[in-house]
C-alpha cells in the first residue's frame, strides 16, 4: 500500500510519501502519525497516547533503546548510523559512539547478532530462542542478573 499526504501551510508545500512494508491498519497508522508528528507537521502540540509510543515510555537509555530496535527494526539488517538517524527523527539527538556502545553490550548480551567487519557493521534482533526462551526473556533475565536462576 502506498499513501502520499500533501500540506500545504502559508505557501510552503511538503509532500510525504509512505509506503507498507507489510503493516497495516492501526500500526501504519501509529508509524506515519508518529512520523508526521516529528517532522512537525501537526502544529499543536498534541498528546500521543502512550500506546502509540511504545518505546518512547521511559526507563533508561539503553531500555528505550531495545523498545525502539523492537518496534522499528523488528526483523532486518541495520548500521549505527541508522538506528541514529531514525532515534533522533523521532525521539532526540543521540551520538552514533553511544549508540555503537550500545549496540555491541546488547549483543555481547544475546538480544542483537552481529556481522560485518568493523567499517560495515550491521545488527538485528535474535530470531531464535535458546531452549525453548524467548530471546526478549533471555535478555530480560541477563539485565536483572536472574539468568540461570
Amino acid at each position: 500500500m502506498r499513501i502520499r499526504i500533501e500540506v500545504e501551510d502559508k505557501g510552503l508545500k511538503s509532500v510525504y510519501e509512505f509506503e507498507s512494508q507489510g503493516l497495516e491498519g492501526e500500526a501504519l497508522r501509529d508509524r506515519i502519525v508518529g512520523y508526521l508528528t516529528a517532522a512537525g507537521i501537526f502544529s499543536q502540540k498534541e498528546e500521543i497516547p502512550k500506546e502509540s509510543q511504545p518505546y518512547d515510555a521511559g526507563g533508561t537509555l539503553m531500555d528505550r533503546l531495545e523498545k525502539f530496535i523492537r518496534f522499528e527494526f523488528p526483523d532486518t539488517w541495520f548500521t549505527s548510523q541508522e538506528l541514529r538517524e531514525k532515534f533522533e527523527t523521532v525521539i532526540d539527538d543521540i551520538k552514533v559512539s553511544t549508540v555503537s556502545t550500545y549496540l555491541s553490550r546488547m549483543n555481547q548480551e544475546g538480544l542483537l547478532e552481529r556481522r560485518g567487519n568493523r567499517n560495515n557493521r550491521e545488527y538485528r534482533l535474535v530470531q531464535e530462542g535458546e531452549a525453548g526462551i524467548a530471546p526478549g526473556e533471555a535478555y530480560a533475565a541477563k539485565r536483572k542478573g536472574t539468568a540461570g536462576r
